[in-house]
């Protein structure tokens, strides 16, 4: 079943709808309950397809379908019911405390001026339970490192209680230890029912932590299924024109970049 399903999409930021745009009819299923990593250059579209699968873009013509109903026959509040978003960015302007910030995700299930009931804040309990961060919720957002803070947004997305998580390079600013951190709970979500779809640049990243892999390039579908089959050095070496090679570990290759 595809959480996402896109079909014959054109879009351009250009107000020239007839003028060669980013995506020239594209189409492409994402896979629900799994792992999908999103891969390509700078401007091959990644952080496009987010904003056009939340919404926030229109394409100008074809369709993008949620669970077999079109897009736009969901309401702002409906799709922050069904979506959870994690940007890439490292900070946030005001110094919430952790809880305030978690309620935030609430805000597709708390009506204006309403108090978080009893249910809200379990939600926010069992969300911060899942991302591990149960002693985080007492401190303050810019006293956590950037692990801690990726982790806590995360857990905001996921108090939204969303069918879908959408993920924009999240493990940008992290350093091995924390990315580790992050590809295992996309994994565990996953399994219990999550569909996951996140950016990246780093191919291994991809590689470890994704069931299935799309391959962008200037707005060209390249590849798009199983992570192992899509990620090997020659799809990679046509991808970014530059040289992949393979390590075997456990029997299976994972790529990496030769100077």
């Amino acid at each position: 079943m595809s959480a996402f399903a896109i079909r014959k999409l054109s879009f351009s930021y250009h107000a020239d709808t007839e003028r060669p745009g980013l995506f020239t009819d594209f189409s492409l299923d994402i896979e629900a309950q799994r792992v999908t990593a999103v891969l390509g250059p700078n401007g091959s579209g990644k952080s496009t397809i987010l904003s056009l699968l939340l919404g926030y873009l229109r394409p100008h013509r074809g369709s993008i379908a949620l669970f077999g109903q079109r897009l736009e026959g969901y309401s702002r509040t409906e799709l922050g019911r069904h979506i959870g978003f994690v940007s890439q960015s490292g900070s946030l302007p005001f110094n919430y405390p952790v809880l305030e910030y978690l309620l935030l995700g609430r805000a597709s299930r708390i009506a204006l001026w309403e108090t978080p009931t009893r249910k809200d804040l379990e939600a926010v309990k069992e969300a911060a339970g899942k991302a591990g961060i149960e002693k985080l919720v007492k401190r303050n957002v810019q006293e956590l490192s950037a692990g801690e803070l990726q982790l806590v947004a995360i857990a905001r997305a996921l108090a939204q209680e969303p069918k879908i998580l959408l993920l924009d390079e999240p493990t940008s600013h992290l350093d091995p230890a924390n990315a580790l951190l992050i590809f295992r709970l996309m994994r565990r979500l996953s399994q219990e029912g999550l569909t996951v779809l996140f950016t990246t640049h780093d191919p291994l990243h991809a590689r470890q932590a994704a069931q299935r892999a799309v391959l962008l390039k200037q707005g060209r579908l390249l590849f798009s299924g199983d992570a192992a089959e899509g990620l090997t050095a020659e799809r990679l070496n046509t991808l970014y024109g530059v040289s992949f090679q393979e390590a075997r570990i456990g029997g299976e290759a994972f790529p990496f970049l030769v100077l």
